[in-house]
């Protein structure tokens, strides 16, 4: 299989994104150490299989995109981790819901710090919508890439309204 990667250049830094015709299958963070050793293991070419991903990503962070259309593809993962990206991919724009939540959606109901820490490994940021888990008590917990960004991110999908409206959880 051929893969395909790209480097876009965002407010929030430079992200390295990889896909194939199988679908998406990474969006991080270009310093990650991770950008390296994926193109050491799969040489991709440069320039994206999907060339939308790039618009649609750009008009997603300008708030004129709610849904992203495209596969995603996971190369790599636990089942926890597979059970909880699947999950975060059916939260809706707009919504957060608690790592609690999260996990009672999963077949790992009370590992709640597991599930947790899928959610910080998730490979394919924004897209698959991990920024849209938050603490239980309404705090917006962590986030990978900094939680300034996780704030942006929802601030974004909310048109910038008050905290309460994202930041209940449940």
């Amino acid at each position: 299989m051929q893969y395909h990667y790209d480097i876009i250049d965002t407010d929030f830094g430079k992200f390295f994104i990889l896909d194939s015709s199988k679908g998406l299958h990474y969006f991080i963070k270009n310093n990650d150490l991770r950008v390296k050793k994926i193109k050491k293991e799969l040489s991709p070419t440069r320039n994206l299989f999907n060339s939308s991903l790039k618009n649609q990503l750009s008009k997603y962070l300008k708030g004129k995109q709610k849904n992203f259309s495209c596969k995603i593809n996971f190369l790599s993962g636990t089942d926890l981790q597979k059970q909880v990206w699947a999950q975060l991919q059916k939260i809706s724009y707009g919504k957060t819901i608690s790592y609690s939540h999260l996990a009672l959606k999963t077949s790992y109901q009370k590992a709640i710090r597991a599930v947790a820490t899928a959610v910080g490994k998730n490979p394919i940021g924004i897209f698959v919508p991990c920024h849209r888990v938050i603490a239980k008590n309404g705090r917006l917990g962590g986030y990978a890439w900094g939680i300034q960004m996780k704030a942006k991110l929802l601030d974004i999908e909310v048109n910038g309204m008050a905290d309460s409206i994202y930041r209940g959880g449940k």
